[in-house]
């Protein structure tokens, strides 16, 4: 078996080409306006409130309360929960942000890059799929590691499954880009010359 499982911290230490992962900016500064917003909220439905509470408030306090909480939990400002992919120039990593763990794989196990959307099981919109060459141990490691169940509508035969991601929080185009290295090579096919048998 040439799969291997590892943590996100040795993970990130290694010298990767692409991780799949929200970009710092864009993942900041929106965690940032929806804890300012959730805050506001609060803050209006107590100032508001002070010649009586009306359903308004209520609904401002626990719903704004409750963004405000989720807000101020330290994991949801570590984009490293939301990791799905990394690869370098030898090996391919599935990762389970919310685990901290990763399972490694030969890069030359990718068969195909699908760059179609379509949804998942859980309802996410699929960016792209990887079909990827796995024996049915490598398949049961792979499947442990990310907490996910074989599906039918993704089992290819012949030791093939697909796996799909989510852009998450990435430029389609962008993303798209990124990945597209991952597509097996394809070999022309020289066609001799015949020419001569023709006079």
């Amino acid at each position: 078996m040439t799969t291997q499982r590892i943590s996100v911290q040795q993970l990130l230490l290694q010298p990767l080409e692409f991780v799949l992962q929200p970009p710092a900016f864009r993942f900041y500064a929106t965690q940032t306006m929806v804890l300012l917003a959730s805050l506001a909220t609060v803050v209006w439905s107590l100032l508001d409130a002070q010649h009586g509470f009306e359903l308004i408030h209520y609904v401002g306090l626990v719903f704004g309360g409750v963004l405000l909480l989720v807000s101020l939990w330290p994991a949801s400002w570590n984009r490293q929960r939301l990791m799905n992919l990394a690869f370098d120039a030898d090996r391919l990593y599935l990762v389970n942000g919310n685990r901290k763990q990763a399972v490694s794989l030969p890069r030359d196990r990718v068969r195909a890059v699908n760059k179609g959307k379509l949804p998942g099981h859980d309802g996410a919109i699929i960016a792209f799929t990887l079909d990827l060459q796995l024996n049915e141990e490598e398949l049961d490691e792979v499947q442990q590691t990310l907490e996910t169940q074989a599906e039918e509508r993704f089992a290819l035969g012949e030791n093939c499954y697909r796996f799909g991601f989510v852009a998450n929080w990435q430029p389609r185009r962008h993303l798209l880009t990124a990945i597209s290295v991952l597509a097996p090579a394809v070999v022309p096919v020289v066609v001799e010359d015949d020419d001569e048998w023709d006079d």
